[in-house]
């Protein structure tokens, strides 16, 4: 076009000044560009072909992309003119089968904009092909609808379009599922662990191995540029010294074949390939990844939290009991504000956050002299094979990025683990800490460190979660039941069963059929109640611990209390046979040194039997 202008508008690098917006408008501006982010190329539109036949519209749009898409994602900018094409191509139909001109601002009518939710719907009067969903057609349609608006309240453009037009209703969409809630059992969760620490024993081993090579003094790398012979190659670790220099340089793409030719022949079949090579020597997405997994699973981070965690988030520091600990600050820009996790330094343990994390910053610290300085505190940085630039996994669009993805994938496959993303992390550390804590909702919002319970059950409970929380309230139930039949001699805070088994209605056992009791007197299905006589009952079990061996002892004593006080011959029938049995076997199947501390103990009193 004659009138079009020589260079690309940027809008943002005249952010400063006041724009003339009828100027802009009469010189018919087709192209509009934004700055990227460094290292990253800018982003153009190109609207010359809109302009050939619609030059108020490519204009129009040019200002109106300009205004929304500043604080906008350069994916969201992508999809703006996208949805525009695409009301395009509806014009262009519709003008075809209707003969109605569309090709000026002034064109666009109630009817138009009518029409243009009936293509959207899949009409056949206006000759739509399409079988969209609602929520597509709403975030299409609407998008059209407020570039109008922009149009009508515009100076330039508002005596050119109609300020009458009318729009169609929204169309009814179904509430959006709420967030992930993926989550793993609790057998897939030991086998993810510990093939993340399989991947993390060979990794430190391989690294820490290549750190030794690189600076070992003895090893002899001969002149890179000037040798072309592959022989003095042939011992791996000049290989992998020379490798290392090499990176240093050119990070072993580029030129590199090239200018060091005896290194790029040994860098080949048989002898060792470049990819292989790098990944001896830094840190690749595969070998990262186990770190990054286990760090999600003790910090309960979300993606963006746990990937954009930087090396100054990462400080040791003297926790409130003395011990030394170490601090993971995650940010959490949705909310406002950081998330903030503790965890004990543990030398002894090669596991913990504290030692994976130092493993991570020590053996990236030579990657980040060849980072974008995006990346460049960025915590978790990984080497490409391809010998392409070192980066991160997070993008300016807040995606993970796909090369993390299909490591995942990968790693999830050769294991057989179920599939999860990275943000479900969150969900599946959550998850952990619901089952240690019997289904308690408020141990689960201070892990995610939720300011409402609320945000918690509504965003963060698996099913299994819910069922756990389910049975944790049936069981409160039948102990509350327990409690009253019992007369109040069975306390129902009396916790502590082990996995599996239920508290038996005597102090200091266990049962294996709680709900299920063979003593006359006591309903199937409902927690027994038979207080003090567990004794001679085929489901109960003991554990000799001091503190149920103090409970032995104060039944004990109940027993021998009651014989003084009940008519001889009800002690007879109904307690008698309990306390032999109590002294003749329970008794002389503890320890003597159990029973000597559970002597020493001191517990709050039980209920006489009657």
């Amino acid at each position: 076009m004659s009138n079009r202008p020589s260079i690309s508008v940027n809008f943002k690098r005249r952010a400063n000044f006041k724009k003339d917006t009828d100027g802009d408008a009469n010189r018919s501006i087709t192209m509009i560009s934004f700055k990227a982010n460094p290292g990253e190329q800018d982003q153009i539109f190109d609207l010359s072909d809109v302009a050939l036949r619609r030059p108020q519209f490519a204009a129009a749009f040019c200002l109106f992309l300009d205004k929304e898409g500043k604080a906008n994602s350069g994916a969201t900018r992508a999809k703006s003119e996208a949805n525009l094409r695409f009301f395009i191509e509806f014009l262009d139909s519709y003008e075809a089968t209707f003969g109605v001109p569309t090709t000026e601002l002034s064109h666009l009518a109630t009817a138009t904009m009518m029409n243009y939710g009936d293509w959207l719907d899949g009409s056949r009067h206006v000759e739509s092909p399409l079988k969209l969903a609602d929520n597509t057609k709403n975030v299409r349609y609407n998008f059209i609808k407020r570039f109008v608006k922009y149009c009508q309240n515009t100076a330039h453009w508002r005596d050119k379009i109609s300020r009458s037009i009318k729009f169609r209703t929204p169309w009814k969409v179904k509430p959006k599922p709420p967030g992930s809630r993926k989550s793993l059992s609790v057998l897939d969760i030991k086998s993810l662990r510990q093939a993340c620490k399989t991947v993390v024993d060979g990794a430190r081993l391989e690294l820490d191995r290549a750190a030794r090579v690189v600076t070992d003094a003895s090893v002899r790398v001969p002149d890179l540029y000037s040798t072309t012979s592959v022989f003095p190659y042939h011992n791996p670790h000049v290989r992998l010294k020379a490798a290392a220099q090499a990176f240093a340089v050119n990070r072993l793409s580029g030129d590199f074949r090239t200018a060091m030719k005896g290194l790029a022949r040994s860098l080949r079949k048989p002898y060792g390939e470049t990819s292989a090579v790098i990944s001896q020597l830094y840190f690749t997405t595969e070998t990262l990844l186990p770190f990054i997994v286990l760090t999600g699973l003790a910090t309960c981070f979300n993606a963006a939290g746990l990937l954009k965690l930087r090396q100054t988030n990462v400080k040791r520091g003297i926790g409130i009991l003395g011990d030394e600990r170490i601090f993971v600050i995650g940010e959490k820009a949705r909310a406002g504000r950081s998330q903030r996790r503790s965890f004990p330094v543990d030398a002894a343990d090669p596991y913990s956050v504290a030692s994976l994390l130092e493993t991570v910053v020590t053996h990236t610290k030579t990657l980040r002299h060849h980072v974008d300085r995006r990346y460049a505190d960025s915590l978790f940085i990984a080497a490409r094979t391809t010998g392409e630039r070192p980066a991160g996994f997070f993008d300016g669009s807040n995606d993970v990025l796909s090369t993390l993805s299909n490591a995942l994938s990968k790693f999830l496959k050769e294991h057989r683990i179920p599939n999860f993303t990275i943000n479900d992390l969150r969900t599946i550390g959550a998850d952990v800490a619901s089952i240690m804590s019997e289904g308690e909702v408020k141990v689960q919002q201070v892990v995610l460190q939720h300011e409402s319970i609320k945000t918690t059950m509504d965003h963060y409970q698996t099913e299994q979660a819910a069922r756990a929380r389910q049975e944790q309230l049936a069981h409160l139930m039948n102990e509350r039941e327990r409690f009253i039949s019992s007369g109040g001699r069975i306390d129902p805070r009396n916790q502590g069963a082990s996995t599996g088994l239920y508290r038996a209605a005597t102090p200091g056992f266990d049962c294996l059929d709680a709900m299920n009791s063979p003593i006359v007197g006591q309903r199937e299905g409902t927690l027994c109640s038979a207080y003090g006589k567990c004794f001679r009952c085929p489901r109960a079990v003991l554990f000799p611990t001091t503190a149920n061996a103090a409970r032995l002892l104060q039944m004990y004593e109940c027993f021998l209390q009651a014989r003084e006080r009940l008519n001889p011959e009800r002690w007879i029938i109904e307690w008698a046979s309990q306390l032999k049995i109590l002294t003749d076997f329970w008794l002389l199947n503890i320890p003597v040194e159990v029973l000597a501390e559970a002597r020493a103990l001191e517990l709050p009193p039980v209920p006489s039997i009657e």
